[in-house]
This record gives C-alpha cells, sequence and structure tokens, in this order.
C-alpha cells in the first residue's frame, strides 16, 4: 500500500545515495577499452560532462492514456505548507504554482486533467521529527477535503539523499489526501559538488534542478496514484515503483486504466467520496500479477468490495488504517450466522474511523465493548476475523489473537492475522508475556502507538528529540523490553557501542524473540570487525522472523564486507527457497 507501508525499514541510506552519485562520475574512468575500441580523445571535463548525463532524468511519456476530450477537466487541489516549510522554502506559495505547472505538463496530455489550485493555506504546525503517517492523518483531520478533490501537505525537506519514494511523500489508497517533503537535497548538491568539480557550477544547479523537478514530478504521480488505487510495480520504469529512479517516466497500461476511471467517476460525482467503487473493484480482481504482491492486491480488493457494497459514502468517511492495511467495513447486523448486534456494528465502525484517523487507543475502546458482547452470540468465524484484524489494527494483539482461536484454523484470514501479529509482536519486542513487564492486554493500544512515535523518532529526529520522547516511553512502561531496543538503537546512533550493546542484551534478557536487539547487535557486532558474532545475532534476527528484510540485507553486507562470496551465494540461495523472491539489495 501505499506510504505508510513498510514501517520497519524505515532509515534513510545517505551514504548509498551518495555513493550512487560518485559511482555513475567514475564509469567512465574504470571503463576497459577493447581491442578495436577507438574513442575519440575527450578532455577532463568533456569526461566529466558525459558522466553528468548519466545522472539526468529521463522525460516522462505523455502518451495519452485514452482517447481524451477536446477540453481539459479541472481537478481542484487545495495546498497546505507547514512552518518548517514555510521557513525553509523561500517564496514558497511561488514554488508550489510552478510545480503544479509542471504536473499540468504531464497530467494534461496523458489524462486530460488539469490541477487548479484552490488555495495555498499556511499550516501553523510544525512536523519535524513526526513520521509521515502522523502527518497524514494530521493533514485529514485538519481538512475532510469536503469541497475539493484532492488535499495536498507540504512538510519539511528530508536530510539526507532520498532512495525510497516513500521517504519524501506518503499516502493512503483510495483517499483525497497527499504529504510530501520539500526536495531541497542539501547531500545531492554536495555529492554533485564533489564528483564533478571540473563542471561550471551553473551546468551543475542546471543537473540539480532537472533533478530535483523530475523528482516532485514522480512523487506527487506516485502517491496520486496511490490515493486512485494503484499499488506497487516492480519495473524501474513505472512511476509506481517504491524506489525513486530518475528515469521513473510511466504509467503501466493497467494502471492507466485504473486512473482513467476513477478520474472519470471521481469528476463526474463529486458529492460522492468513492464513486469509482463497483468498477474499480472489478479492474482490481484481474490486476496482473506484477502490480503489488499477492497480498497488497488481496487487502485492496477487500477495502474496494466493502466500499463498492456501500455505493459509495459522503465526503470525511473511509480510508485505510495507520499501518497502511486497509480496514474491511462492518459485518452487516443481524443476518445469517448470528452476526453483530446493530449497537455493535455501529461502534465497530466507529472503531474503524478512528483507526483511520491514527486514534487507536480510542479505537480499541470503541472495539472492546463489541469483542465482548460477539463473544456471548453465535458469531461466525467470518466475522471473527473481522474482529481480530481490527484488533490487530487497534494495537490489541492479545485481543486479536483471542479473536483469532474463536475463528478457528480454516479461516483463512484469520490465520493471516495471527501470522502478522506474531510478527508485530517481535518487531515491538512485545512478549505474549507482556503483563509482566508493565503492558497488560488493555494497555497494549497505548504502548503501541507510543512505541512506534518514539521509534520514528529515533531513527530520524534530533537526539535531544529521541531521547525525550524516549524518556516518555519509558516513563509510561519501564520494564517493556522494547524500552531497551530503542534505547540501544538511538545509542547506536549516538556511536555510544558499549551502551548500545548493553542496552539490547537486557532486551533479550527478557524477551529472546526481540528481532531488533539481535539486528542491532549484529550491527555492532560487524563494526568491530567480529563477522562470525554479526553473522550469529543476524540470522537469529532471520529465524525469528523471516519475512522482515532488514537482517537479511545486513547479513548480506556483512558477507560482502567480508570478501564472503560463497557465503553471500548460499544466502541468496536460501532467501529464495524459503520466500520465492531473490536476496534484497
Amino acid at each position: 500500500m501505499g506510504g505508510t507501508g513498510g514501517r520497519f525499514g524505515r532509515a534513510v541510506a545517505v551514504a548509498a545515495g551518495v555513493a550512487a552519485l560518485a559511482g555513475v562520475g567514475r564509469a567512465e574512468e574504470k571503463k576497459k577499452p577493447g581491442l578495436f575500441d577507438f574513442d575519440t580523445w575527450k578532455s577532463p571535463v568533456g569526461r566529466e560532462r558525459e558522466a553528468a548525463k548519466q545522472l539526468a532524468p529521463g522525460a516522462v511519456d505523455l502518451t495519452p492514456a485514452a482517447p481524451l476530450p477536446a477540453e481539459r477537466r479541472a481537478i481542484r487541489l487545495r495546498i497546505y505548507a507547514d512552518r518548517d516549510y514555510q521557513s525553509l522554502v523561500l517564496r514558497w506559495q511561488g514554488k508550489a504554482r510552478a510545480q503544479i505547472a509542471r504536473l499540468n505538463a504531464v497530467v494534461g496530455p496523458v489524462f486530460g486533467v488539469e490541477l487548479q489550485i484552490e488555495s495555498l493555506r499556511p499550516w501553523d504546525r510544525s512536523h519535524f521529527g513526526v513520521e509521515p503517517g502522523g502527518v497524514l492523518t494530521e493533514l485529514m483531520a485538519l481538512d475532510p477535503a469536503d469541497d475539493v478533490d484532492w488535499v495536498l501537505g507540504l512538510v519539511t525537506p528530508l536530510r539526507g539523499v532520498a532512495t525510497s519514494i516513500h521517504q519524501i511523500g506518503v499516502a493512503r489508497s483510495c483517499s483525497r489526501h497527499m504529504v510530501m517533503r520539500g526536495m531541497d537535497d542539501e547531500q545531492e548538491i554536495l555529492a554533485l559538488e564533489s564528483e564533478y568539480k571540473l563542471l561550471s557550477v551553473e551546468e551543475r544547479q542546471r543537473l540539480y534542478g532537472d533533478r530535483k523537478a523530475h523528482k516532485e514530478v514522480v512523487v506527487f504521480l506516485h502517491e496520486w496514484g496511490h490515493t486512485m488505487g494503484l499499488l506497487h510495480n516492480d519495473d524501474r520504469a513505472v512511476i509506481m515503483n517504491p524506489a525513486y529512479d530518475p528515469q521513473q517516466r510511466v504509467f503501466s497500461d493497467f494502471e492507466k486504466r485504473v486512473l482513467m476511471l476513477v478520474l472519470e467517476r471521481r469528476l463526474g460525482r463529486r458529492a460522492d467520496r468513492f464513486p469509482e467503487g463497483a468498477e474499480l473493484a472489478a479492474l482490481v480482481a484481474g490486476a496482473p500479477s506484477d502490480e503489488g504482491s499477492d497480498r497488497d492486491r488481496a487487502e485492496l480488493l477487500e477495502l474496494v468490495r466493502g466500499r463498492a457494497g456501500r455505493g459509495g459514502w459522503p465526503r470525511g468517511q473511509g480510508g485505510v488504517a495507520a499501518g497502511g492495511g486497509p480496514v474491511a467495513a462492518a459485518p452487516a447486523p443481524g443476518g445469517e450466522g448470528g452476526e453483530l448486534a446493530e449497537a455493535d456494528a455501529a461502534a465497530y465502525n466507529r472503531a474503524v474511523a478512528e483507526v483511520n484517523a491514527g486514534r487507536p487507543e480510542q479505537a480499541w475502546a470503541a472495539l472492546a465493548p463489541v469483542v465482548k458482547s460477539a463473544a456471548a452470540r453465535n458469531t461466525s468465524a467470518r466475522t471473527w476475523a473481522k474482529i481480530a484484524g481490527l484488533a490487530a489494527a487497534s494495537g490489541a494483539f492479545s485481543a486479536a489473537e483471542a479473536a483469532v482461536a474463536r475463528a478457528g484454523p480454516t479461516d483463512a484470514d484469520a490465520r493471516t492475522v495471527a501470522a502478522n501479529v506474531e510478527s508485530e509482536r517481535h518487531r515491538l519486542a512485545l512478549p505474549l508475556d507482556g503483563a509482566k513487564y508493565g503492558v497488560p492486554p488493555d494497555k497494549e493500544p497505548a504502548y503501541v502507538a507510543r512505541y512506534w512515535k518514539a521509534s520514528e523518532a529515533v531513527q530520524g529526529a534530533p537526539v535531544a528529540d529521541a531521547r525525550a520522547l524516549l524518556r516518555d516511553l519509558a516513563d509510561a512502561f519501564p520494564g517493556a523490553p522494547g524500552v531497551d531496543v530503542l534505547t540501544c538503537d538511538l545509542e547506536i546512533r549516538a556511536k555510544h557501542q558499549a551502551a548500545a550493546s548493553k542496552s539490547c542484551e537486557a532486551a533479550l534478557t527478557k524477551f529472546k524473540g526481540a528481532t531488533r536487539a539481535h539486528y542491532l547487535l549484529g550491527l555492532v557486532a560487524a563494526n568491530a570487525g567480529r563477522g562470525d558474532i554479526a553473522e550469529m545475532h543476524l540470522r537469529q534476527a532471520i529465524r525469528i522472523d523471516p519475512a522482515e528484510p532488514t537482517a537479511w540485507k545486513a547479513l548480506a553486507t556483512v558477507f560482502r564486507t567480508f570478501g564472503s562470496k560463497k557465503r553471500l551465494a548460499q544466502l541468496a540461495a536460501e532467501h529464495q527457497a524459503l520466500l520465492s523472491t531473490p536476496l534484497p539489495e
């Protein structure tokens, strides 16, 4: 799903991005001439200029998605800029208008539409250190988009070179809201100045400007696509690929069909939030296998079918869970199998709305009485599976596991929820006996919400701010293994290796299944040149949670660093055999 998906691999690969620039810059020097390679002589500046061309972005494909009407249809767009964006981006209103003009040069000829800025509004709020999903939730609460077609929030630029589109943009599937970071990239400027010293300042600035403009267009189109139901695509040239590439240039044929359908229905029936429902469901049901993963397609189809069953709804409702996955519509009250009573169905729907608004604790408060009532009725396995999924999305893992047990072993959706909750427990360092460490079942939603907030700060906020949020978590849950894990993470970032190791070991003493503690100890060992210890911890993280790619990537890096090509090949074979996908890079 868009934006908020993949929340466990959030670290920004600054060094990798700069290295990529440097590698292209030296590509010409490393080329070994062949016997009949009579390349003409080039001056040093000529070689740099030729190498720099490889970094220039390609043109976006402007082939029409379908036969278009002569007159372009207007899309009403409202833009907010938060306090940080306003202070860092000079003349931000003019730059926003220029950005939309560049986008219109693409969406006009391809889709026959024109983005028209309804208003540019200051957002008197700082989001420094706030994770993108949280910013998006705030934007949706600030403006429900009742009188415009889309709402865009502009927030502070990212520090470092972005290698993933979702580091600089986020949106929820089938929604009307997007958030984008400013594209000013100090690290990229420094890299260009370092690698292309012979080029003029004007040439370097032009290259940087072209890359920035291309990134702005691609990120907007990518997140805009998510708001209309598009999934990720593995093709590096396709705009819906989650890894940003300057050669991204096109939507796939299937994606164009989806976009044309959604645009036609939304612009034709503005009073409805989701007028494309039934037709979009039919398209998604036949989506090609390279459009998202099997799980992504199944989740999107469930979301779309749930909405289509209600025939659309008024503005201000709907969305997906804060974690990135869709929340199913409530089971119909009454009906075959003794389903939820009418009041319980209404409470379930309130819980869905609270989850979608990023308020998991309030969601569980609404859902808890429903669980109790359902237990007293002849509730079907299908309904229990839905309750389990919503409880999990609220962070109430123990309740979700109990609901899974009531659904029974034959319900596929319930099994999926159980597997996801198990993984989440490992990633959050929340054991089954969490009450022993100060996290009883009724406190799980609060713990989960605070853990992720502190985790986001540990990953990207200033160290002092991160320590403050971590103290808040420790005050509320002093014995939780997750506090030790995040402390370890922060100490590594602060380059306090000994203190980091001590905290990670403390976490594992309480909960041996804390995957991130194993992962972080693996990093500490690798940095100390102790490859065998690093491998031991990283393999343990993989055994506990094989679907999480972080430890696989780290172990592959260890093998490359220590020159273990055979071990690297074996690891790639293990990943392919276990998960049926190539080893992540």
